[in-house]
């Protein structure tokens, strides 16, 4: 069914919502940024703000899905390549670098997940979302492991989960230190990327 005209700038303005907290949050953080920051990015009023969310912690979460929207078929980037002329380290470059842009440069998320957490973190019904959005980034990296053992990078006995838990582990914990001490050192995430899974 066609939409109207009012359905489709109702589903424009929430994407423009979407757009504007997922960068409102990376640049000044979870707490630091008001609705006021998020809807004169878009040029709407608060009421547009809340015609489509209750709050700013449901927005959070609605970026959330968003994200795992805006990257869908990352996993799948190593597919086009062979182990025969390329390897891990370049693979998981290559990869990296496209999800980056799949998230139109928005990095160190990590850090404005964190200032949320610190925010919600008395509230059950959040913390059991995150916990649900953890399983979700869990099972993303299982997925990548897996096409990378199916083409050969990766030994096919390694355990998927194994892999994925300690990939974010790792991956999250150099970004915040990266981003907290002006360390970055993308040579030394790549490397420890390869060596936790091969």
């Amino acid at each position: 069914m066609k939409k109207n005209k009012f359905q489709l700038k109702r589903e424009a303005t929430y994407k423009l919502l979407l757009e504007a907290g997922h960068k409102c949050f990376s640049e000044k953080g979870y707490a630091a940024t008001t609705l006021g920051d998020i809807v004169a990015r878009t040029g709407h009023t608060k009421g547009a703000f809340y015609g489509h969310f209750d709050s700013k912690e449901q927005l959070f979460f609605h970026i959330l899905d968003y994200q795992f929207e805006m990257t869908k078929g990352w996993t799948k980037v190593p597919l086009e390549y062979s182990p025969a002329d390329t390897t891990l380290e370049e693979v998981i470059t290559i990869t990296v670098t496209r999800l980056g842009q799949m998230l139109n440069g928005v990095d160190n998320w990590i850090i404005a997940l964190i200032d949320f957490y610190q925010q919600v973190k008395h509230n059950p019904e959040y913390l059991n979302k995150l916990h649900e959005k953890y399983g979700q980034w869990v099972a993303g990296i299982e997925d990548l492991v897996k096409v990378l053992q199916q083409q050969g990078w990766i030994p096919k006995e390694k355990d998927p989960h194994m892999i994925a838990v300690q990939v974010i582990a790792f991956n999250e914990g150099y970004t915040i230190f990266s981003t907290l001490f002006r360390g970055a050192n993308v040579q030394a995430l790549l490397s420890g990327l390869v060596k936790l899974m091969s």
